[in-house]
């Protein structure tokens, strides 16, 4: 069993509990006892608002509903992007080839194979990463979305592979 504390030491600690103006481990250390017995000190005479972490509380759960708005903010953007980049797979391309008379833009129905593949890759990152905020979310609706992400992307590879060179 641990020694007494000294008399003197316990009512300068009790002095900074009622004064209100130190945090508890701060008391602690200046007069070289745990925090925990710095807490008893302050149960034991009744000061229940000794140490209140009701405002700590408060700004942790404030900054979580900022930050769960903030990520419903970036998931709508991440499925924007992915819509845009979606969109640019199935939409006429235009390049630049090399041809006798110098470079000439030669527009096509449909983007080569090599940039639909990549447009569809870019899309499914931007996909994942709002599945990944919104999982952060705690819907639970996230694999069932991975799985229709999936089937979309084979789907679409399927039906771009038909056009060697991509142009349907």
């Amino acid at each position: 069993m641990p020694k007494p504390l000294n008399p003197d030491i316990r009512a300068a600690i009790l002095h900074d509990i009622q004064a209100g103006t130190k945090p508890r481990n701060q008391i602690a250390r200046d007069h070289g006892v745990s925090g925990s017995t710095v807490t008893n000190i302050a149960h034991q005479e009744h000061i229940t608002s000794a140490f209140d972490r009701s405002q700590t509380v408060k700004a942790t759960q404030s900054k979580q509903a900022d930050n769960a708005a903030l990520r419903t903010e970036l998931i709508a953007e991440y499925y924007a992007v992915a819509r845009r980049l979606l969109a640019r797979v199935e939409a006429p391309h235009t390049v630049a080839l090399m041809g006798p008379g110098g470079a000439e833009l030669v527009t096509t129905r449909l983007p080569s194979l090599r940039d639909a593949q990549a447009g569809m890759a870019a899309s499914a990152i931007g996909i994942d990463k709002a599945l990944r905020l919104e999982d952060r979310q705690g819907d639970g609706k996230v694999d069932t979305a991975k799985s229709l992400l999936g089937g979309l992307f084979a789907t679409l590879q399927r039906a771009h592979g038909d056009a060697p060179d991509g142009s349907g």
